[in-house]
């Protein structure tokens, strides 16, 4: 498992890729998580990095004074949903994302070093 430094550092890479590039950032992030973490627990520091990140960031937008839960319920009435499942859906989306992609490069290169 690694250590705390290192799910920090993923962090700041997460929020600064989501920041810029939304969930491509995310899919960016988690690339270059998985090329850094080798190893077992990529996959844990690339999602809960990436959906930390993801909770700032919403978090921040909503303190600038954005209707964030106006638009939660407003696409969740196209759907049927409740407002908080849209708001799940956008933090597990990124970190989902980044997730699979860091603990799939991750898991590769621990392969390859064998």
């Amino acid at each position: 498992m690694p250590s705390g430094s290192v799910f920090i550092v993923a962090l700041l890479v997460q929020v600064a890729a989501q920041a810029f590039l939304g969930v491509w950032g995310a899919a960016i992030g988690g690339v270059l998580i998985g090329l850094a973490v080798r190893g077992p627990g990529a996959f844990r520091v690339g999602f809960f990095s990436a959906i930390v990140a993801a909770a700032l960031l919403l978090g921040a937008t909503a303190m600038r004074g954005a209707p964030v839960w106006h638009w939660a319920g407003m696409i969740a009435g196209n759907f049927r949903l409740p407002a908080w499942g849209i708001m799940a859906m956008t933090l597990l989306l990124p970190a989902l994302q980044a997730g699979g992609i860091a603990g799939g490069i991750g898991r590769g290169l621990a392969v390859s070093r064998r």
